[in-house]
């Protein structure tokens, strides 16, 4: 069993499926794959991985300035998220941390590494997994250093809004957001905090490329923050080019491709809205409302695990994420992504076979 969703290289060697023929429910990526637009910029510019890229990565930094509305002088780019979310612990090293849970296991993983007192802030069943704000704000004293919240999470799919979010930057030391999902959102002006960044110091947002523009071989994230303290400090100890020059050029492209992100965000509400209305016709099943391109569901009879579930389908070459290993999760509980409508249709039916 696997505790990460996409792997395919260890369901190719454990299952003898070949990855290719593997449709994969679980790896959260964009099922329109890479644009056009991108595959063309990449095919005209190979000569680019002669060069070095710009060690300042300015037009890269502009694009994403752009996109995200913000101050170019704010951004930092790095290889993938994963990077990203590294760079800003180790540079901080908060002693005290609250992570927001079940969630991305690198969160826990990258505070324990630097030696950090690890609190969990469980999100409740009881509540749909939506986050209670005052009890939050509540457990939040002068020991605490850093608040780590993804938004919308993963694997719940619950979202707080801009206003929910101050709240917490009002009382916290330092919030990190990770973003990676919210472009899917369809109310992701009213989620994503980047436009607070300029108003707030303590606030470190997080985003990566891997998911929403279907590129997770590039290795490309990027983090927004005000605090020139800490930007200075995570810019001393980074890599330089730790972005490669076809990852530059990927991103400046992408994050002025208009025509893909709006065909992206038509294709997940659409496709959503149909999952939905047929999940609602299972009764053994409970889903619950999400703000990404992935949906946590719940068995709710005894005839059957997640794990089960898991071994079921990869007979049939689909692959969901057994999310028993998240934190607080048992195995009643599986997650899987919203891919094209055929395979979603697929899915829909094979679910209905094995929990009607």
């Amino acid at each position: 069993m696997l505790n990460h969703g996409g792997d395919l290289d260890i369901i190719e060697k454990n299952y003898k499926i070949a990855k290719e023929n593997i449709i994969d429910f679980s790896g959260n990526i964009n099922p329109l794959g890479i644009s056009n637009k991108l595959e063309k910029t990449i095919k005209d510019n190979l000569s680019v991985i002669t060069t070095y890229p710009d060690k300042d990565y300015i037009s890269l930094k502009e694009a994403i300035s752009k996109y995200c509305n913000c101050d170019k002088n704010h951004i930092i780019v790095g290889n993938g998220a994963t990077e990203i979310i590294s760079l800003f612990i180790k540079n901080l090293s908060p002693r005290n941390a609250i992570i927001i849970s079940p969630s991305y296991s690198e969160y826990e993983r990258e505070l324990k590494n630097n030696n950090c007192n690890i609190n969990f802030f469980n999100l409740e069943e009881d509540d749909d997994f939506l986050l209670n704000i005052d009890k939050l704000i509540n457990c939040i004293n002068d020991k605490i250093d850093l608040i780590v919240l993804c938004n919308p999470n993963n694997p719940t799919g619950t979202a707080i809004n801009n206003e929910q979010i101050k709240l917490i930057l009002n009382k916290c030391k330092f919030l990190m957001i990770d973003e990676t999902y919210a472009e899917f959102s369809s109310i992701s002006e009213n989620i994503c905090a980047t436009s607070l960044v300029n108003d707030y110091d303590n606030l470190f947002v997080i985003r990566g490329t891997s998911k929403f523009f279907g590129v997770p071989g590039i290795r490309l994230g990027y983090g927004i923050c005000k605090n020139k303290t800490i930007l200075d400090k995570i810019n001393k100890h980074k890599d330089p080019w730790s972005v490669n020059s076809i990852a530059n050029l990927i991103g400046i492209t992408m994050f002025n491709d208009n025509e893909y992100i709006e065909k992206t965000k038509n294709l997940i509400f659409n496709q959503k809205l149909y999952i939905f209305e047929e999940l609602s016709k299972i009764k053994n099943l409970k889903f619950y409302k999400t703000n990404s391109n992935f949906i946590l569901c719940k068995i709710l009879n005894n005839k059957t695990t997640s794990t089960k579930l898991f071994e079921n389908l990869i007979k049939e070459n689909i692959l969901i994420r057994d999310a028993k290993n998240f934190p607080f999760l048992n195995d009643s509980f599986f997650r899987f992504c919203i891919l094209s409508e055929k395979n979603n249709k697929l899915l829909i039916e094979k679910l209905k076979n094995i929990l009607l």
